[in-house]
C-alpha cells in the first residue's frame, strides 16, 4: 500500500498592483516578491503567508486603497496519487478573519 503524502504552500497575493505598489510591497513586507504580467503593466505581489504578516499586510491594503475583490490566498499542493484530499493549514482561516478575500488553489499529483 502507497502511503499518501502531501505538501502544501499558501502565499497571499495581490493581484492588480501598479509598479510603485509593487515595489513598495516588496521594501514593506517581509518576504515579499512580485512579477509582471505578460504584455500589461499589472504586477502579482506575492508573500507566503504567516500569523506574523497579518497586521502589515492588512495596512498596506488599506494605505495603497486595494480592494478584496484583488487579493487572493493562494493555496498550492502537490498531492501523491494516494492522497484523498487537501489539509488547508489554519493560517487561512485565520487570515480571512483579517482580509475576507477569495481562495485560489493550484494542485499537481504525481505518481510513486
Amino acid at each position: 500500500m502507497t502511503k499518501a503524502t502531501q505538501t502544501v504552500s499558501v502565499s497571499f497575493r495581490l493581484l492588480k498592483l501598479d509598479m510603485m505598489q509593487a515595489y513598495t510591497f516588496k521594501k514593506e513586507i517581509n518576504g515579499a516578491s512580485f512579477y509582471k504580467l505578460d504584455n500589461e503593466n499589472i504586477f502579482v505581489g506575492t508573500v507566503p503567508l504567516n500569523d506574523d504578516l497579518f497586521d502589515e499586510l492588512n495596512d498596506f491594503v488599506i494605505r495603497q486603497q486595494i480592494q478584496y475583490d484583488d487579493c487572493d490566498i493562494y493555496v498550492e499542493s502537490t498531492v501523491s496519487a494516494a492522497s484523498t484530499g487537501i489539509e488547508v493549514p489554519r493560517v487561512v482561516n485565520r487570515m480571512l478573519k483579517y482580509i475576507d478575500c477569495k481562495l485560489s488553489y493550484g494542485i499537481a499529483s504525481y505518481q510513486h
